[in-house]
């Protein structure tokens, strides 16, 4: 019990470090934020911060493995007789919803991803990772003798339009709303990818 709770405080610390991490990166920019910043706002030591985050750029890669943390929780609420298409669009949105919280922030964070080729290079580093694990949580909605190929491009396709949608949504506010977007390219999707049945396999082996 009491490991677990060492785990749990490990997490949470390791959440209020990046999420103050991403607030100072808004306010101040990337370049002027200090790790000390970082360990003031959320009052723990430079040693604490080095513990978790071999460097600053890497509280970034944080960010994106706590997305996928609350995604795949999401993703547990569902059962594999659902189609995956109509679950991972209903995880996804849950995860977008998030942005309404501070549309600005929301924005001037993709900005910034953007316009950092260091930080867009290890966003897109974890979310190689993140495709990997959602693969492996999406199993139960395949066939067993389907190959690891078939979750990997599904749980791809739909990272990829979820980057998709959040560039498109920060580039111009015009293009419509999160949620709008993310109906648009799941609408796109519904079909040769995630086809209607509950559980795919040998048709896309």
């Amino acid at each position: 019990m009491g490991r677990g709770l060492t785990e749990r405080n490990k997490s949470r610390t390791r959440r209020e470090l990046a999420e103050a991490a991403s607030r100072l990166f808004l306010e101040r920019g990337y370049a002027s934020t200090t790790v000390q910043d970082i360990v003031d706002a959320v009052d723990v030591s430079p040693r604490t911060f080095f513990r978790y985050f071999p460097c600053k750029e890497d509280v970034v890669t944080a960010i994106a493995r706590l997305s996928m943390d609350d995604s795949i929780d999401h993703l547990s609420e569902h059962e594999p007789s659902e189609p995956i298409g109509r679950v991972l669009r209903a995880t996804m949105t849950a995860s977008l919803s998030r942005v309404y919280e501070d549309p600005v922030a929301a924005r001037a964070f993709q900005v910034m991803l953007r316009d950092t080729p260091t930080l867009r290079g290890r966003w897109l580093e974890e979310q190689r990772r993140n495709r990997d694990r959602l693969a492996e949580a999406i199993r139960p909605w395949f066939a067993q003798d389907s190959r690891p190929l078939v979750r990997q491009l599904v749980a791809g396709t739909a990272l990829l339009a979820v980057e998709e949608v959040m560039a498109s949504w920060a580039e111009d506010s015009a293009n419509g709303g999160v949620l709008e977007l993310l109906d648009e390219a799941f609408d796109l999707l519904d079909g040769p990818l995630f086809l209607t049945g509950a559980r795919l396999g040998k048709a896309l082996v």
